[in-house]
C-alpha cells in the first residue's frame, strides 16, 4: 500500500544518505563525561556518534545504527567511531597531563566485532594514536553475548589479548530487564 511504499522509499533514501554521510563528514562524535560519584573526579568519556543530516537535522543513533547493521555499513561506521574517538583521546592526552589517566568507552556492535579484521583495525588505531590499550573500553550490549559464535569468541579473546577492557552496555534494560 501507499504507506508501506512511502516507508520503504524513506528507508532507501536514509541508506543512501548514510552512505554519503560517511564520506561527507556528517557524522560527529560527542563525548559524555564519566564521573566517579564519590569523589566527583572525571574518570573518562563515552564516545557517542551523532549524524548532522543536511535535511533532517541532528539524528540520534536509534535513527541510523540499525540501518547500518542491516545494510552492511556497520564496519565503516564503527571504524569511523573507533578511529575518531581514539584520535580525540590522543589529542587530550597531548594537551593535558591529567588526561593521561582517562578511560574512553566506545560502543561496538556484534557485527562489527565479528568482521574479519576487527582485531587488526583495533591494533592499528591504537598504534597510530599511541593510546595505551588499557585506556580503551569497548561496550557491548547483552544481546551480542546471547548469540555466541566462534567468530565472536575469537574477537573477544583478541580484544582482551590486546589489553582492551570489555564492558556490558545498558545492562538491565533489554533481555535482563530489571523493570517489573
Amino acid at each position: 500500500d501507499a504507506q508501506m511504499r512511502g516507508q520503504l522509499l524513506d528507508e532507501l533514501q536514509l541508506e543512501t544518505d548514510l552512505r554519503a554521510a560517511l564520506t561527507r563528514h556528517e557524522l560527529v562524535l560527542h563525548y559524555q563525561p564519566l564521573l566517579d560519584l564519590r569523589s566527583g573526579r572525571l574518570e573518562g568519556f563515552e564516545a557517542l556518534v551523532r549524524w548532522r543530516h543536511p535535511v533532517r537535522g541532528w539524528c540520534l543513533p536509534d535513527a541510523f545504527v540499525g540501518l547500518a547493521e542491516a545494510t552492511g555499513l556497520m564496519p565503516a561506521l564503527g571504524g569511523f567511531v573507533l578511529t575518531e574517538a581514539l584520535r580525540q583521546l590522543a589529542r587530550w592526552r597531548a594537551e593535558s597531563a591529567g588526561a593521561g589517566r582517562l578511560l574512553l568507552h566506545v560502543n561496538v556492535s556484534g557485527r562489527q566485532l565479528q568482521q574479519a579484521d576487527f582485531g587488526g583495525l583495533l591494533l592499528r588505531v591504537l598504534q597510530q594514536t599511541g593510546v595505551p590499550p588499557a585506556h580503551l573500553a569497548l561496550e557491548l550490549t547483552e544481546s551480542v553475548l546471547l548469540e555466541p559464535s566462534a567468530a565472536l569468541d575469537h574477537a573477544l579473546r583478541t580484544v582482551r589479548g590486546l589489553g582492551v577492557k570489555l564492558c556490558m552496555d545498558d545492562f538491565g534494560t533489554g533481555y535482563s530487564s530489571l523493570a517489573g
